[in-house]
């Protein structure tokens, strides 16, 4: 459970990463519980709002408490998503996007309720997901194929992006999910898609316009044969290059060319990689904030 971000700090090229993803402050929040758990945190303006619906809302003792009398999951969902279309058609939450996210304490545990994508951070719920870096063993190291994202992406576009990631719909499990961003916005065959290795898990905690985002993203590491090439079939990406672990890391640590988060990923490859070595004067710094947010 989230209970503080990282403080602010100088600008130290690659824990700048880490820093802009752990950037928050918590008191203007206050918990949301669900079945006596807390879940998440919500803004204090939109839990004002939430006293319209004292029937599905408990606004007392400082905290947003779904009322046990909204009991079972699929009651809980669908009392949630109905205030949330109309706070949508009111153009105060986005218009969902038709994709549902389990709600739980701690991942693995029975999901409590499932909220669309759109609302998660609204409700500073733990958001899921899964970023596979692509990538090819030469003579001189690592090379990750590296996905530009569409103009048409509500977040970051435009930006470098790992060759495969998606968030982590309710029902399906992560190696499943895998397989099917891979086959949607690379065209990876489900036999290669299932050679992925899971190796480790980031999370970070950051204030954004629409709420909190506390997101846990699960890495992969997939070893592509000579002759692959990622072909884009959703619109996520625009285009696909290749290029080696090292320059992507060069390219953290000097631009702002990655999506925010995928900047944590690249660097989490390049030390489990060895391409950032212990002797960097972050690297135990980094190492610490990968996991520092949740």
């Amino acid at each position: 459970m989230a209970t503080g971000c990282l403080p602010s700090g100088p600008d130290m090229s690659l824990y700048r990463h880490i820093i802009a993803c752990n950037t928050c402050d918590l008191t203007n929040f206050q918990p949301f519980m669900v079945a006596g758990q807390q879940v998440g945190w919500v803004r204090h303006d939109l839990a004002a709002r939430l006293e319209s619906w004292p029937e599905v809302f408990d606004l007392g003792g400082n905290q947003v408490s779904l009322r046990d009398s909204v009991g079972g999951v699929d009651d809980r969902t669908r009392a949630v998503a109905e205030i949330c279309e109309a706070l949508a058609q009111q153009d105060i939450l986005r218009p969902n996007r038709q994709e549902e996210f389990a709600v739980m304490q701690t991942f693995g545990d029975a999901p409590l309720m499932r909220l669309d994508r759109a609302w998660v951070s609204a409700f500073g719920v733990i958001a899921y997901g899964v970023h596979v870096n692509g990538y090819r063993e030469t003579l001189s190291g690592p090379e990750l194929w590296l996905g530009v994202r569409s103009a048409n992406n509500l977040v970051d576009p435009g930006k470098l992006d790992n060759m495969v990631a998606g968030g982590q719909p309710a029902g399906l499990s992560l190696l499943d999910n895998v397989v099917k961003e891979a086959e949607e916005e690379a065209s990876v065959s489900e036999e290669l898609a299932r050679q992925a290795r899971p190796v480790s898990a980031i999370n970070y905690v950051v204030e954004v316009a629409g709420g909190l985002r506390r997101d846990v993203l699960f890495a992969y590491d997939l070893p592509v044969p000579d002759g692959f090439q990622p072909i884009d079939r959703d619109g996520e990406h625009s285009s696909f290059s290749r290029v080696p672990a090292a320059e992507a890391l060069r390219l953290v640590e000097k631009t702002d060319d990655f999506k925010f988060n995928v900047n944590l990923v690249i660097i989490d490859f390049a030390i489990r990689h060895g391409i950032l070595q212990p002797d960097h004067p972050e690297y135990l710094k980094l190492v610490r904030g990968l996991r520092s947010g949740i």
